[in-house]
């Protein structure tokens, strides 16, 4: 490791500090050493150190405390805490890892022990700190697409529309339109992605029976490209308490992927249906048939033989469903392809809807 990494010990033996300190010279590293725990933490507030070794039994603070102090920091949570200790027994190393400590030594202990267990913490860390910060520029990445798709899309949409107004009905505008909704689809899917995590859901009393019939004219360019029929069958009428555009990002992504993979001239049937105290919702479509009906909620899912991908849309359904408890049943056999969702009674509504 060619980075000089700076290492907190905190014990209330100067003999041990001494000892530790002059172990870890020997590795080059940066060395900080403290008797005294709550000055160690406040220090460590403005340098945070890149690892922490933590004595247990020391006055006023034991190092389960201290841990958890360090623990409630914003800038210190993150640091690896290795416990060393005379106490050797297993309750308190079990105590020691359940409160956030990366590994225990235990009094008396062998240097190249302990240079060993501090040199594999530090390399678990900084791979920690290099995966955040991929994820924050992937983060940064995605909400910058975002932003960028947003405002062409309204353009091409709302110029698509005009266009049609003074030309007339014409089989390339239904192309356009098509094309068009389905960077929507992926760009709502993009979008749920990067608020997924600070989102706050906002379930609402939903017809199932209207907003199906929202969703299917949402798709209705992309199906008549394909010559494809999508029809709408109410065996039982029932609404639900979820939030709309979650249930958005299931439907749309399930009906989407109907269409792109069903065969033209083909039909898609939307089914709404009780069938033994169950409450269902099922779509159905010919055309590719799913090889593994299984894995195919993995995101970037590729059927190689037959050139098939779901991309992100069915990690996102899945995703939502276990969210809800909704239970998803995919069968796909002689071309028939049906994605069944069963909605727990809890989301159940019986009173006003929108």
């Amino acid at each position: 490791m060619n980075k000089k990494y700076t290492v907190l010990i905190i014990d209330d033996k100067k003999e041990n500090l001494k000892y530790l300190n002059e172990i870890l010279k020997e590795e080059d590293y940066n060395v900080k050493a403290s008797t005294d725990a709550i000055f160690a933490i406040n220090s460590s507030k403005i340098n945070p150190p890149h690892l922490i070794l933590l004595d247990i039994k020391m006055p006023d603070l034991n190092g389960f405390e201290v841990c958890n102090l360090l623990k409630k920091e914003e800038n210190l949570k993150d640091i690896p805490i290795i416990f060393i200790s005379a106490l050797n027994d297993i309750e308190s190393k079990v105590k020691a890892l359940n409160i956030g400590g990366v590994d225990y030594i235990t009094k008396p202990f062998e240097k190249e022990e302990v240079k060993a267990r501090i040199k594999t913490q530090l390399k678990i860390f900084e791979s920690k700190q290099t995966i955040s910060k991929l994820l924050e520029q992937q983060d940064f990445f995605l909400k910058k697409i975002i932003h960028e798709m947003n405002t062409p899309l309204s353009i091409i949409s709302l110029n698509i529309d005009s266009l049609e107004s003074l030309l007339g009905p014409k089989e390339q505008f239904e192309t356009i339109k098509a094309s068009s909704k389905s960077l929507s689809s992926i760009y709502n899917d993009l979008y749920y992605l990067s608020k997924k995590e600070k989102r706050v859901s906002e379930p609402t009393n939903i017809n199932l029976m209207r907003f199906l019939s929202s969703r299917m004219a949402f798709f209705d360019e992309m199906a008549n490209v394909k010559d494809i029929d999508i029809s709408l069958d109410i065996h039982n009428e029932f609404n639900i308490f979820m939030d709309s555009y979650e249930l958005e990002r299931v439907i749309d992504n399930t009906i989407s992927n109907a269409i792109k993979y069903s065969f033209e001239n083909s039909n898609i049937d939307i089914i709404l249906a009780i069938e033994e105290d169950s409450y269902k919702l099922e779509i159905k479509n010919e055309g590719i048939q799913i090889a593994d009906t299984k894995t195919i909620f993995d995101a970037y899912y590729q059927q190689k033989e037959k050139n098939v991908g779901f991309g992100l849309g069915l990690s996102i359904v899945k995703d939502i469903c276990n969210k809800y408890e909704i239970d998803i049943n995919v069968t796909s056999i002689n071309n028939q392809t049906s994605f069944s969702y069963f909605f727990p009674k809890n989301l159940l509504i019986k009173e006003d809807v929108i």
